[in-house]
């Protein structure tokens, strides 16, 4: 004699389905605009501990240190990774949102901010886990402490400061990501533009990152 399942088994299946269903399209949805709940993300810097992914791949290193004597004139392909520190504004990241998103307490306001320089692969494409987590390795550096360089624009269509994001020794967070196969150079503007560029170009040649293998 079969057992028929009781209308209580089947109504808390079902309503623990649904409450999946919604965390993940909460998630997917909250990447577009930078407004992720903290559930959404693995990494809380503010006040809390910072862990690298498991999918952080294995074999990324931070490519470079950077230290004065800074480079000076316009940026280069080999000059762009490093920039002094001193005048840039000071940032405390609260979490990752994906490759080229975090939000940040700037000027005592948490605001989401866009990386301007580069552009990763969107949630539920080829490399989006990698770029992420390459991100988070390399804000958790400096215990999520980073500054930030206002360039031709200050916002996107989101409302998302658009910044260079530097570490605290003035290492260029979007050069790295770049230069190690993790993102896309932004092409339609900007002062590290034409380095970014060039270092896309470098990173597709030599086959590194998720991006060019």
């Amino acid at each position: 004699m079969r057992v028929r399942p009781s209308l209580l088994v089947l109504t808390f299946v079902a309503s623990v389905l649904l409450a999946a269903c919604s965390e993940d399209s909460q998630v997917e949805d909250c990447a577009a605009d930078g407004d992720c709940p903290p559930s959404a993300t693995a990494t809380t810097y503010v006040g809390g501990a910072t862990q690298p992914s498991d999918r952080t791949p294995s074999t990324f290193e931070v490519p470079r240190s950077c230290a004065a004597p800074y480079p000076s004139g316009p940026p280069t392909v080999t000059t762009v990774f490093c920039a002094d520190p001193a005048s840039m504004t000071q940032a405390a990241v609260v979490r990752i949102i994906d490759g080229d998103t975090l939000r940040a307490i700037v000027d005592g306001t948490e605001e989401p901010v866009r990386l301007f320089g580069v552009d990763t692969p969107e949630r539920g494409k080829a490399c989006f886990s990698e770029a992420t987590d390459v991100l988070r390795v390399l804000v958790a550096m400096h215990g999520g402490q980073i500054r930030l360089v206002r360039d031709a624009r200050n916002r996107d269509p989101n409302d998302r400061l658009l910044r260079y994001v530097y570490t605290p020794t003035g290492l260029s967070i979007d050069a790295v990501l770049v230069a190690e196969g993790y993102a896309y150079a932004w092409t339609r503007d900007g002062a590290l533009r034409d380095p970014l560029i060039d270092l896309e170009a470098i990173a597709r040649l030599e086959k590194r990152g998720c991006l060019w293998r």
